[in-house]
């Protein structure tokens, strides 16, 4: 069987919706659900109790850390790692995520086909993960094996990109990552404030991870006046010419119903 591990703070109606599918449709697919919360103060708890999940906290969150906790609590083999606002797919995804494992002891982790890009790319490669670091897992719904997990544990330090980190390491150590053809929705609408905050995160991750050599004060000014004077305006002109085909083409509907 397979246990599920919810990173969740504050997000009651997302997970409201995520439990409320999982327990529907896929009652007997798995042994446990378990809430990783960073101390919410909405509705969160309450709700995962109502759908009998188990319920552990994490005080300094961090992405790895949260993972890690999760899948310390975790009492099956494999551990399906969902956000909040994912939800997977499809009425045999836990049977063919099994069916993909069975006698295949060196699997670390699965990835679920997400994109086009993605699944052009997973049927080259034989639906394996060839470049872990780039294209590794994605633990907004993702599967690890647990056994890899206690040999591997979740980089609890890095701000982001946690999943990518882990898969390059298990991947240099002999394991394999899987590409499946099943899929999830993931559904998340960020304010301005958490876009920024997650475009800092994946930022200094990237840089991190890479080991790329970050700009200097002058290109990081030079290229925001760029943005602002050159790039802006282009896009300012664009949105009016759309609109002006847009009155365009309503005037011309007005008239084709006005016959």
């Amino acid at each position: 069987m397979i246990s599920i591990v919810i990173r969740n703070k504050n997000e009651a109606k997302a997970l409201e919706n995520v439990l409320s599918i999982l327990t529907k449709v896929y009652p007997d697919d798995y042994s446990e659900i378990i809430l990783v919360d960073n101390y919410s103060t909405d509705d969160s708890v309450s709700i995962a109790e109502k759908y009998k999940c188990k319920v552990v906290y994490i005080k300094d969150f961090s992405y790895g850390g949260a993972t890690n906790v999760g899948i310390e609590t975790a009492k099956s083999d494999y551990v399906l790692l969902l956000s909040s606002h994912a939800i997977p797919i499809g009425k045999c995804f836990f049977k063919n995520t099994l069916y993909a494992l069975e006698n295949r002891e060196n699997v670390a982790g699965i990835r679920y086909i997400n994109s086009i890009e993605n699944y052009k790319r997973a049927i080259e490669n034989d639906f394996k993960v060839i470049e872990p670091l780039k294209y590794g897992l994605m633990t907004g719904c993702a599967l690890v094996n647990r056994d890899v997990w206690m040999q591997f544990k979740f980089d609890e330090k890095l701000p982001f990109s946690e999943d990518k980190e882990w898969s390059e390491r298990v991947v240099n150590n002999g394991f394999e990552i899987l590409d499946l053809n099943e899929t999830f929705f993931y559904f998340i609408k960020r304010s301005q404030k958490s876009n920024i905050l997650r475009y800092k995160n994946e930022t200094i991750s990237e840089y991190l991870l890479h080991k790329k050599k970050h700009q200097s004060v002058v290109v990081i000014v030079a290229n925001f006046f760029k943005k602002i004077i050159f790039i802006n305006t282009k896009n300012y002109f664009k949105t009016v010419i759309h609109d002006i085909l847009i009155l365009k083409t309503r005037m011309d509907i007005y008239r084709e119903l006005k016959k």
